[in-house]
């Protein structure tokens, strides 16, 4: 990584991977770091009380994050880029999760991440775990069946 700009869009890729990561094993199987806020947004999914990732939530996650970046590149502006471009991931995965909840706005890359998040809510909470993109979903084998 040279550049800041280099960094900042593998720290979106990374973001992608993190999303997935934490919805599949964090928020499905490690319940207890989160408490039931995820199944409460499983059981009321427009009830936007549980729609957000609560602040002390992500600021613990960039917390480690940061830790785990400048501890392995020990270098201001590429932890600086890479967290950069993971917090802009982020932004963008509040506002797809807030559309497909929330808007009926139908474009098609927001109509086909409804389509998967609806499924993975309402017919397989086993599948499909990413909200802003399926990249990882493909990978680890658990896109939809259907």
């Amino acid at each position: 990584m040279r550049t800041l700009a280099s960094a900042y869009i593998l720290g979106l890729i990374s973001w992608t991977l993190l999303e997935y990561l934490l919805h599949r094993f964090v928020f499905h199987r490690f319940r207890g770091l989160v408490g039931s806020f995820h199944l409460e947004h499983h059981a009321a999914p427009r009830n936007i009380k549980y729609l957000f990732v609560r602040p002390p939530y992500a600021i613990g996650v960039s917390a480690l994050a940061i830790a785990a970046i400048w501890g392995i590149t020990g270098n201001f502006i590429q932890t600086a880029g890479l967290m950069a471009g993971i917090w802009t991931g982020y932004l963008y995965y509040e506002s797809v999760h807030y559309r497909i909840h929330f808007t009926s706005g139908e474009g098609r890359l927001i109509a086909r991440q409804r389509r998967a998040h609806f499924r993975h809510h309402f017919h397989d909470a086993r599948r499909c775990f990413g909200v802003t993109t399926p990249l990882w979903d493909y990978v680890f084998r658990t896109t939809s069946s259907a």
